[in-house]
Parts: C-alpha cells; sequence; structure tokens
C-alpha cells in the first residue's frame, strides 16, 4: 500500500505539473482554464460555494474530480498498478487533500477564464491578528497577507463549520481565495489542529 501511495503521488506531481510552471509571470501562452495545483485550488474554492450550506466540505468536493485526473488512474491500472490507482482516484475525488500533498506556503494562479482572467491564492500560516479589516496570516517564510472574509467565506476547524469568532491569533491556518483588484478575499479558512502544549514537569517529591 505504501507503494501504491508512492507511486500515485508522483504520478499527480508529474500530471499536475508544479506551480512555478503556472504562475502568471510564464512566458508561454497562457492555458484556457487551470490547470494542474491551480485547477485543484479553483475545484476546491468552486466546491466550496456550491456547498456552502453544506455540513461537510468534503461532500461537496467529491462532486468535482477533475477528468485529467481520473484519466492519470486509468493509465497506472492499464499500466498495472491497481494498488496505486485507487489511490489517485480517491484523491481526485479530495481536492483539498490533493492541495495538502502538492504542498506550499503560499502562491498565486492566473489562468484564462470565458468572462477574463481569474486570479486565485492561498497561504499557510500563522494568524498574526484578526480584525473588521481582515485576517492577517504570515507564512513561515515571512510573507504577510491580509485576507478579507466575504458573506460567502467559509470556516473550518475540526471538520464542521465554525464562525469568524473562531479565528485568533496565533493560530495555524491554510486561507485560499480570488485575488479581486489586489485583494484577497477569503473564500475558505481552514484552521489546523495546534499541537497541544507539553505539560508542564511534575515538581520533583520532597524527602522525608
Amino acid at each position: 500500500m505504501w507503494w501504491g501511495a508512492g507511486l500515485a503521488l508522483v504520478a499527480m506531481l508529474a500530471g499536475g505539473g508544479f506551480a512555478a510552471a503556472e504562475l502568471s509571470s510564464s512566458s508561454s501562452p497562457a492555458p484556457s482554464g487551470p490547470t494542474g495545483q491551480a485547477a485543484t485550488l479553483n475545484t476546491m474554492l468552486n466546491s466550496v460555494s456550491a456547498g456552502a450550506s453544506g455540513t461537510t466540505l468534503s461532500a461537496a468536493s467529491t462532486t468535482a474530480a477533475p477528468a485529467g485526473c481520473l484519466r492519470r488512474a486509468q493509465r497506472l491500472k492499464a499500466a498495472g498498478h491497481p494498488a496505486a490507482a485507487k489511490v489517485v482516484r480517491w484523491l481526485c475525488r479530495h481536492p483539498m487533500l490533493r492541495l495538502r500533498l502538492l504542498g506550499g506556503e503560499h502562491g498565486e494562479f492566473t489562468f484564462n477564464t470565458k468572462t477574463g482572467p481569474r486570479t486565485i491564492a492561498f497561504e499557510r500560516g500563522v494568524i498574526q491578528s484578526v480584525s473588521s479589516g481582515g485576517v492577517v496570516v504570515q507564512a513561515k517564510d515571512g510573507t504577510t497577507w491580509t485576507w478579507v472574509p466575504q458573506d460567502n467565506t467559509v470556516i473550518r476547524e475540526h471538520g464542521q463549520r465554525a464562525s469568524t469568532s473562531s479565528l485568533a491569533d496565533g493560530e495555524h491556518v491554510f486561507a485560499a481565495g480570488p485575488v479581486v483588484s489586489g485583494g484577497y478575499d477569503a473564500r475558505l479558512i481552514v484552521i489546523a489542529a495546534n499541537a497541544s502544549p507539553a505539560p508542564s514537569p511534575s515538581a520533583p517529591a520532597s524527602g522525608s
């Protein structure tokens, strides 16, 4: 199973491409629609919007498995790797998990749509402050963006819907959404499970 999962991840990375190949600064013509990691992020955000009133994010995500992703699973199965194909099919239906496996601290993707260019962004980091002006998140490399919650923003904690009151300084979060007029509109904020603080050492027992 470990071999299958490893081969599946390699297939996803090779087929999906790296973020650098998809950034808007690329000199090659922009493809029509997102690909690779940008497609994963876009699918996830669209799923969140479609299932904003649902109880789980995964239920909305499973309805939008990209065709290219499923084709890679079929090729793996045809090549004699059924375990890897099974893992890829599962990843295809869980875009949030696929994005986590692809990694990255922060990034922006711009691609063409029928209505014109669209830019989406994501960031993994620690909340620096929460105010009416937005949620300030700082990534590990020091990059700091302000994510502005919208009426349709979905906040998740422990797999369940949460409110903006759950956001607090020091929490590790994943934030994502469209970039509008240079600002970061938070479409999704996932609060990570922080490690519990280490218990303080017990005081040594006094000798008699």
